[in-house]
């Protein structure tokens, strides 16, 4: 009774029989006539029907039970192209909003010079939880996540960045917020920033809930500091556009580094400073994710050795260069 899984599947996300019947491109009666001879067949309810389609506990389990068999036909195709050598597909890659528009661009030049005829489809989401569904539901071959954001126990991650947190702030702001340590303490800050000195600057920071947010509030609490936060905004390349805008100082991952050293190239604002942290490090593992089991084809695996060298190249910040 596996057969036509895919009906199940549109069911089970559509939560409405009209809506998955236009999604399949069949009638409402023939998929109607399909949800009951399936519950028949195994003789339980698979949905709740008021008010609206809601999975039963049954249910739950068909719908886990065809999420494999879907992967397995999925490894299926995918090791049948690699016996006939074909470099046409599809590969489906998500990641978080600011990092889709740092690795994308490159990523998807190098690839296609490699494989022309290959389709690679990405999205991006602000939200690690959609991410996390998109990939465990296989509507996603590969994800790129911080690992603290994994949420599946079906998923399995590689290691691919482990990066740093640095401070971001303007040469106009260390004039205006440091007079009579400006320009020699900016000497002093390479070494390492103890941000006791820096309460009194403002500072736009990520919004509450997010990992970078999350790890400063914990590294913050545990000195017994307190920034002075004037705004909070989600995509991080924005922050240090603000900051050459000596509007406030911010933060930054070492995958943001490279676009701070062009901001500073083609002298977009005031010049930027990037500075380490004193004291503990706040780190963060980048990796790639996708479901256990899953078989990538021969492009798929070229497709995560790009990504591996691409995020190699952020591994050294070289900051005397910024």
């Amino acid at each position: 009774m596996l057969g036509n899984y895919h009906y199940f599947l549109a069911l089970a996300e559509e939560e409405n029989i009209s809506r998955a019947a236009e999604k399949l491109y069949i009638s409402h009666q023939c998929l109607s006539k399909y949800l009951k001879n399936l519950e028949e067949a195994y003789h339980v309810t698979l949905f709740e029907r008021s008010p609206k389609l809601t999975l039963t506990h049954a249910g739950q389990i068909y719908l886990d039970t065809v999420r494999k068999v879907q992967l397995l036909e999925a490894n299926l195709e995918n090791q049948m192209e690699d016996i006939c050598k074909s470099r046409r597909g599809i590969l489906r890659f998500g990641t978080t909003e600011g990092r889709y528009r740092i690795l994308v661009p490159d990523l998807l030049s190098r690839f296609r010079q490699i494989y022309p005829d290959v389709i690679l489809d990405m999205q991006y989401s602000s939200s690690s939880r959609q991410l996390n569904e998109l990939v465990a539901e296989n509507k996603l071959d590969i994800v790129l996540l911080n690992q603290s954001d994994i949420l599946h126990p079906q998923l399995e991650s590689q290691l691919v960045l482990e990066e740093q947190f640095y401070l971001v702030v303007s040469d106009g702001m260390l004039k205006t917020y440091f007079p009579t340590r400006y320009p020699n303490c900016k000497a002093e800050f390479a070494q390492g920033v103890d941000l006791a000195q820096f309460q009194h600057v403002p500072f736009v920071l990520s919004k509450p809930g997010l990992h970078s947010r999350q790890l400063l509030d914990e590294y913050l609490q545990n000195r017994g500091l307190t920034l002075k936060c004037v705004m909070e905004m989600t995509q991080l390349d924005l922050h240090s556009m603000m900051t050459a805008r000596d509007y406030a100082a911010s933060f930054c991952w070492s995958m943001y580094l490279p676009t701070i050293r062009q901001m500073n190239q083609l002298a977009q604002g005031s010049r930027l400073n990037v500075f380490p942290l004193k004291g503990k490090e706040i780190r963060n593992q980048l990796v790639l994710v996708n479901r256990k089991g899953k078989i990538f084809p021969e492009y798929g695996r070229e497709l995560i050795r790009q990504i591996r060298l691409e995020c190699a190249c952020f591994a050294d910040p070289n900051l005397e260069k910024i």
